[in-house]
């Protein structure tokens, strides 16, 4: 429970609330590849202390493949749904994509105790809502972004979460496959390798063996994504 306690408010990792938050809680090691079961009785809300894993709903019977929601790295708190909340809404998963290190707490009475210290709980609807702006800014490039600025968006995300870099050079790993990012885009597998070929060839983008990425200039990039306002793309292709 030290990553979870780390993630805290300064000053409340000694809390009480903090002790009593962890006493309801457990750790739970999610190696690559397995997913984290929803729980037959409640909801539960999943603190990543290491790794990376995807939310990802599983293809209905009449769907060619299913949909990756968001990507969590450390540091991120994630809402898991009940066994008959799964059974209704959808069938998500929590996936690792690396080994993982997980701090799992049942959802409605960590409420209870983290509404006793404001702190906490201002931390975890913060938390919450950069969550719910993530999937927002994910629907609205569905419908409005080309394919070339959904990767580039993507890749500015990526250096901005996994490297803190939003401007300059940086350099960081993917641990999603390009299966997942094309699953999370709304694109093609095919399509992902094409835009990342010509980001290469425009210089924007080089790559390493099967995940390590660097970005030359991020700022650039970003403007080919259609942030800060400019809406330029290299191709209209989506």
């Amino acid at each position: 429970m030290a990553a979870f306690r780390a993630a805290l408010p300064p000053g409340t990792d000694a809390h009480p609330v903090a002790a009593r938050l962890c006493a309801i809680g457990y750790c739970l090691h999610l190696p690559k590849g397995e997913a984290l079961d929803p729980d037959p009785r409640e909801d539960r809300l999943v603190h990543i202390a290491s790794g990376a894993a995807k939310l990802a709903a599983q293809p209905l019977a009449d769907a060619p493949r299913g949909q990756v929601l968001a990507f969590h790295f450390a540091g991120d708190m994630i809402s898991v749904l009940r066994q008959s909340a799964v059974e209704s809404w959808g069938n998500f998963r929590l996936v690792a994509l690396t080994d993982c290190e997980l701090a799992v707490f049942p959802a409605e009475h960590f409420l209870d105790i983290a509404q006793t210290d404001p702190a906490v709980l201002r931390s975890v609807l913060a938390r919450s809502l950069q969550a719910l702006h993530r999937s927002r800014t994910r629907m609205m490039q569905m419908g409005h972004k080309s394919a070339q600025q959904r990767i580039a968006d993507f890749l500015v995300s990526m250096a901005e979460r996994l490297a803190g870099c939003t401007q300059g050079s940086c350099t960081f790993a993917l641990p999603m496959s390009r299966r997942d990012i094309g699953d999370s885009l709304g694109l093609t597998i095919e399509t992902v390798s094409r835009q990342l070929t010509e980001l290469r060839e425009a210089g924007l983008v080089a790559t390493e063996g099967r995940s390590k990425v660097a970005l030359p200039d991020v700022a650039a990039l970003a403007r080919i994504a259609g942030r800060q306002g400019s809406q330029a793309s290299m191709t209209p292709e989506n």
